[in-house]
């Protein structure tokens, strides 16, 4: 991983200079048959904007993983959870790159990194809410929130997000399987996916995934899982008992603590939702640092 600081060089060149090394490299890979996976593998490059005026927890990065399943392919049926916190283990800043633990959250191993409940997440938003200069504007009143709250109106940013993402890759990542291939009726997945938030409240969505970490090395997660996994039980349940009566799929009758943000076409949207204007941009930094 390259960090790259706001003003670096690195970025300063963008896009002529950098986007023509990586077109080089692309074609340098493509006509170079004696070049192996390992070294192609080595000269792919992801670009990938960095977040700036990020709210933090204590002063420190973090980024919240949420969790989604695919319950069904035919029809297309996909859920939301509630995840937690991951908090990075040394003081946030966006004034210097030099040193990667500011910058990265549960990926670097040490010992000073730290998790924390949605519960606690949902105290922190509220804390935001109620003081930051964003939303109290002196005596001006506060800025209302299209969900009500603060937990509502970025939780429903997250399910916002993967709606979309799964309606934009239906077709090539959650397809219709092929049963003459296939001998299930149907098929499943279970997956995460991770978000950061800026001090506007507002959501970034920065991966999915399926290698969701389902470690239970704090109490709240073994509670966390079980609402997770047995949730997604009933609901694959009552989805494979329907299908076998040959009865409707939809509407689900048990889903527990998931809700639906995908159901055959019909997409999960955010009502009334705007995402803030004039984002304040990262302060002055100019060190790059490289992290294995």
């Amino acid at each position: 991983i390259t960090i790259m600081a706001p003003n670096s060089r690195e970025l300063m060149a963008l896009p002529e200079e950098s986007l023509k090394r990586i077109r080089n490299q692309k074609e340098k890979a493509e006509t170079d048959d004696e070049t192996s996976e390992e070294e192609v593998e080595d000269d792919e490059i992801i670009i990938q904007r960095y977040i700036c005026n990020e709210m933090t927890w204590n002063r420190r990065k973090f980024d919240v993983r949420m969790y989604w399943l695919v319950a069904s392919l035919d029809p297309l049926i996909v859920l939301y959870h509630d995840g937690y916190v991951r908090i990075g283990n040394s003081e946030y800043t966006e004034q210097d790159f030099s040193d990667t633990t500011a910058h990265l959250t549960t990926h670097t191993g040490l010992g000073a990194e730290s998790k924390a409940t949605f519960g606690e997440f949902e105290e922190a938003l509220n804390e935001l809410y109620q003081h930051g200069s964003k939303f109290t504007k002196g005596a001006q009143p506060r800025m209302a929130l299209p969900a009500g709250t603060p937990v509502a109106h970025v939780r429903n940013q997250f399910k916002h997000a993967l709606a979309e993402m799964v309606e934009v890759f239906k077709t090539t990542s959650f397809n219709k399987p092929d049963f003459e291939l296939l001998t299930a009726e149907n098929a499943f997945n279970f997956y995460c996916a991770d978000f950061i938030l800026d001090n506007d409240l507002d959501v970034w969505f920065i991966e999915p995934q399926n290698g969701c970490g389902l470690d239970e090395d704090y109490y709240f997660r073994l509670e966390m899982h079980a609402s997770l996994f047995n949730g997604m039980v009933d609901i694959l349940e009552e989805i494979s008992h329907k299908q076998e009566a040959g009865e409707p799929v939809l509407p689900l009758e048990n889903t527990g603590n998931w809700e639906i943000i995908y159901a055959d076409g019909l997409v999960y949207y955010y009502d009334g939702y705007q995402r803030a204007k004039n984002k304040a941009s990262c302060t002055t930094g100019g060190h790059s640092s490289k992290h294995k």
